[in-house]
């Protein structure tokens, strides 16, 4: 239901009569306000004694200037009513005075004070009204002069609430213009005019009192409040945290520290105050990184200067901790030591585990010996060393021969226990001034400073490597191996650790491609022959992506009837400005660097396309790489090549070399048995040169053995030579595959094997590698027989 008209107007009313109650309390909170409304209140009350005095003098004197006044007697009645207010304000002042000061006030002690000060000043606006049109010329000087001190003294005196200012200069102000109202003279209206200017003037000055208070107020309490925070936090700090809280005066005696550490240190509180520091710490006789913790401590305390995290070395009920101080320097106004303040905490944990990180950090977990990160902090000091004094030094890269075969003879936890007796023996062999770190799974570094030439390296290597090959004793068995090493010396090959690392690792491998188990330092042909690979690899990448490859086909021919019966494809690659690169050269090459599939496919499916426009009995025969045959898309590879080629499975001859049949894993007879389900030929290449074991040729199906040129080059003058190449003929024939000879290049080798039954040959004799245009002319040449092989 709405609101009647008048009660709408009384909510109004209400409403202006609240926020006229609230002047000055613009954004503040409740809680706020309530609180500054309490402090504004208790400054007003504060002068509440001064203004009953002035009030009490001010009647007095009014009653004497108008006792002979025709208004005397309402003078007399007004200010017995004054001079009442005065005393009972004053009385109750006097008995409130003890009382506390109120932290929060309502609004109803701001009504209070209104209504006060409407009262009071009503009875002084009063006084005019009754006196002023019947005074003469001095009490009307009394009159004025009374108005204006009372109107400017009470504004002020109750500026700190400022709706009690405005109506008390306000209801002084009515009185005044009621008076003057009865006086029609231009000077009674001069007066008033000048009374409202000066009541203006003291309102907007109680305004700006009570916003000034009211800032100092505000900041008080963020103050008060601050502090009551920081209390609270220091009280929980002393009570829970593990540090303690310490001070001393000038003079560097104790003068308060939390409880916490009087529980450090097990005395009481009495025992320490006012002694010196110094004195008081328990410090122990084992110095922090070789200085003497005392005097350490003392020094820092006599620069009278503030200072952080000084770490001292402590005894505790006979054991040893370490203490962390921090201090600020406390000075006076003049800049004077007036003492420190400070905190204290034991870190003997925390630093251990730093320590702990720390090793962790430059150490290898396994071995226990440096890592990459130690290597290099020691190269660097090992370089300023030599920038100041001189001092050469060289680093030895070393890697252990043959222990994959032991990982995967022993395990994994057989292959860590020899890294770890391994890197037992290599730090007994170096110098004390040496640094061992492991730098791979098998690879280890040592920078070596005890030399002043390379022998001294060269005399180390060589007690590593008669060392390490005699066998080791593991808990899983005996491990022979082996260790080769690649040496660079500095100055002589460089001062820039990156450059002596690459150096050592390009002399490593020129050790294991010697044979392993020695040592080679590192010369300008090894860095001639890195660049070179580097080059090739590159370039090799390029000439993939753009086909410039290209493929020649050496024939081979039967030993009876002199036909060719078969060519072997062979990739050849000529450089537009290196030339003609060896298959030897790149081939190892795209085997390291992956590239070698790609080479392996691009000469399987140019291989089917050439020899499928060839006579129909010729086959083709492709080498495959260990990693193209055991990639698991050489299947479909070969698929693919032969359908979309349109040669006959038949005609296709893939080689694999022993090497492959070193990984007896699953996957390659899987893969063996595969290939020949698709009814391709296989041969196993280079027969006799790499594998130990004929094992292999019971569990994997060949179509033929290829003996190895090794065996034919000395035919004719070697009887080994010749039986072997007998008993491999013998074996392949028993077997039931054909064999093949490679590297023929004299009538009386090609005799020799013909009769010893060989199936194949193929060599110089017969025809070198060729283009596949000169081969097919070639095909031309030769339809019916090899015609040279008659000569």
């Amino acid at each position: 239901m709405e609101k009647t008209v008048p009660a709408r107007i009384a909510a109004s009313v209400a409403d202006m009569v609240d926020r006229f109650l609230r002047l000055g309390e613009s954004g503040q909170t409740a809680d706020e306000a309530s609180r500054i409304r309490a402090i504004r209140l208790s400054v007003m009350a504060a002068t509440t004694p001064w203004m009953m005095v002035a009030n009490l003098c001010n009647a007095l004197l009014t009653l004497f200037a108008f006792k002979d006044s025709p208004s005397s007697t309402s003078v007399f009645v007004v200010c017995s009513l004054i001079l009442a207010v005065a005393v009972y304000t004053s009385y109750t002042w006097l008995r409130n005075r003890k009382r506390g000061p109120r932290e929060r006030a309502s609004i109803r002690g701001t009504s209070r004070a209104v209504i006060y000060a409407f009262l009071l000043s009503g009875l002084w606006a009063m006084l005019d009204v009754v006196a002023y049109h019947t005074a003469d010329e001095t009490q009307r000087m009394v009159l004025i002069a009374l108005t204006v001190g009372m109107a400017g003294g009470g504004g002020f005196a109750l500026a700190t609430v400022p709706p009690a200012s405005l109506v008390f200069c306000s209801t002084v102000a009515v009185g005044a213009a009621i008076a003057l109202s009865r006086d029609p003279s231009i000077v009674g209206a001069y007066l008033f005019v000048l009374y409202l200017v000066f009541a203006a003037i003291i309102i907007r000055s109680s305004l700006a009192v009570c916003n000034s208070l009211t800032e100092r107020v505000r900041a008080k309490l963020a103050a008060d409040e601050q502090r009551d925070v920081i209390n609270l936090l220091l009280n929980d700090f002393e009570e829970n945290a593990a540090d303690w809280l310490w001070g001393v005066d000038q003079g560097m005696n104790m003068e308060r520290a939390s409880i916490r550490f009087y529980e450090q240190l097990q005395v009481p509180e009495g025992m320490v105050v006012g002694k010196p520091l110094i004195n008081i710490m328990p410090f122990s006789t084992v110095g922090i990184d070789g200085l003497d913790c005392r005097q350490n401590f003392e020094a820092c305390l006599e620069k009278r200067q503030s200072f952080r995290d000084q770490d001292i070395c402590v005894e505790l009920g006979g054991e040893l901790a370490i203490w962390s101080l921090t201090a600020k320097a406390i000075l006076d106004e003049h800049g004077n030591f007036k003492g420190y303040r400070g905190v204290g905490r034991d870190v003997t944990a925390s630093r251990e585990s730093r320590l702990r990180i720390e090793h962790m950090a430059r150490h290898d977990p396994l071995t226990e010996v440096g890592n990459r990160v130690m290597l290099a902090e020691d190269f660097a000091r090992a370089v300023s060393r030599y920038d100041r004094l001189g001092d050469a030094f060289s680093v030895l890269v070393l890697d252990l021969d043959r222990f994959k075969q032991i990982n995967d003879n022993l395990g994994h936890a057989g292959g860590d226990e020899l890294l770890r007796v391994v890197s037992s023996i290599l730090s007994q062999l170096c110098g004390d001034a040496d640094t061992l770190a492991r730098i791979g799974g098998d690879e280890f570094a040592i920078l070596h400073l005890s030399g002043d030439d390379p022998q001294s390296a060269a005399s180390l290597a060589a007690r590593i490597i008669n060392t390490l090959q005699k066998p080791i004793t593991l808990r899983s068995g005996s491990a022979h191996i082996g260790v080769s090493i690649g040496i660079a010396c500095a100055p002589i090959d460089g001062i820039d650790p990156d450059q002596l690392m690459r150096s050592a690792d390009l002399a490593l491998y020129r050790a294991k491609a010697d044979g392993r188990n020695r040592y080679r330092f590192f010369d300008s042909s090894l860095d001639a022959a890195a660049r070179r690979r580097s080059l090739i690899e590159r370039e090799l990448a390029l000439a993939i992506a753009e086909g410039t490859l290209d493929i020649n086909y050496q024939p081979l021919v039967d030993a009876q009837s002199r036909q060719i019966v078969c060519a072997e494809a062979l990739v050849r690659w000529s450089h537009p400005t290196l030339g003609a690169i060896s298959p030897g050269e790149f081939i190892p090459i795209a085997e390291e660097t992956g590239q070698i599939g790609a080479i392996g496919s691009f000469v399987l499916r140019q291989a089917c396309k050439d020899a499928v426009n060839w006579p129909a009995h010729i086959r083709i025969a492709v080498n495959l790489s260990s990693r193209q045959f055991l990639s698991p898309g050489l299947l479909p590879l070969v698929e693919s090549a032969l359908r979309q080629s349109g040669l006959p499975v038949n005609r296709l001859e893939l080689e694999v070399t022993e090497s492959l049949l070193m990984d007896m894993s699953s996957g390659v007879e899987e893969t063996l048995a595969a290939l020949s389900r698709l009814g391709l030929r296989i041969a196993l290449d280079d027969f006799g040169t790499g594998f130990s074991s004929l094992s292999y040729l019971r569990r994997y199906h060949f179509d033929k053995l290829k003996i190895d040129q090794s065996f034919i080059s000395d035919l004719e003058t070697n009887q080994d030579s010749r039986a072997i190449v007998e008993a491999i003929i013998n074996l392949a024939r028993d077997l039931r595959m054909s064999v093949a000879a490679e590297g023929i290049e004299t009538s009386a080798q090609f005799d020799m094997l013909r009769q010893l039954g060989c199936g194949e040959i193929q060599g110089y004799l017969v025809g070198r590698p060729m283009p596949v245009d000169r081969f097919e002319d070639y095909l031309r040449e030769n339809g019916s027989a090899v015609e040279r092989l008659y000569a």
